[in-house]
């Protein structure tokens, strides 16, 4: 574990004007795990563990891992790529559809929900994509779930600065719109939910999960690229 930690953090300050490593891990690592699909789970350092869009069997090639007992489940859309809740060992805190809107708390974590209507005309539940950000260990992620188009300036405002962006690689985006999303939100990195597509610097991270500190996290936009 620590000669992981070790290389991620080296991974994730390459081209950040030569920083020097220091030689003991910061105390408080968030750590990140892509489970396939939109289904990553990120776990703050004291234990409290966050699931998005967990999917059903057959439509991303991919099982989630068993026992999976996550304290908080964020659903984006209610689609069978994301909203097999019941993939899960406990009872945890769901947020979907209505209930995700908007500001929520659970487990001492803050959690936004900004809606994302298909039709801004027509806001309903079923043609609404949930954006979510939240924060642990000082890092604050968001995971745009299944965006159809670049933000408006009002879904900006909600969003607010961001240190991890979870970006869709299946879906409606286009390459250039993707470019667009990230520039817009302007992370520190950027995680790509699916293969084929990167932004600004790359570092390969040899494994499907890493461990950081908000003081390990690079100056300039970099994609992490997952095994």
């Amino acid at each position: 574990m620590h000669r992981l930690a070790t290389l991620v953090s080296a991974l994730l300050l390459v081209g950040c004007g030569g920083r020097a490593l220091e030689e003991s891990a910061p105390a408080r690592q968030v750590r990140v795990e892509t489970l396939g699909g939109q289904c990553v789970r990120v776990t703050s350092s004291i234990g409290t563990s966050l699931l998005t869009n967990p999917f059903n069997p057959g439509t991303t090639g991919r099982t989630l891992p068993s026992p999976l007992k996550p304290d908080i489940i964020l659903v984006s859309q209610e689609r069978p790529e994301a909203n097999n809740v019941d993939a899960v060992d406990n009872q945890p805190t769901i947020f979907r559809g209505s209930m995700g809107i908007g500001i929520n708390s659970a487990m001492g974590i803050r959690i936004r929900g900004v809606p994302i209507f298909r039709n801004p005309d027509v806001q309903s539940v079923d043609g609404m994509n949930l954006v979510y950000t939240w924060t642990m260990d000082g890092v604050k992620f968001c995971h745009l779930g299944w965006l159809r188009a670049p933000l408006n300036s009002y879904s900006l405002s909600q969003i607010g600065l961001v240190d991890v962006l979870f970006v869709p690689v299946q879906g409606d985006l286009s390459a250039s719109e993707r470019d667009a999303i990230v520039g817009q939100i302007r992370p520190r990195v950027v995680v790509p939910m699916g293969k084929g597509w990167s932004y600004g610097n790359v570092q390969s991270v040899g494994s499907s999960s890493f461990s950081f500190s908000r003081e390990m996290l690079p100056l300039q936009t970099t994609t992490l690229a997952f095994d």
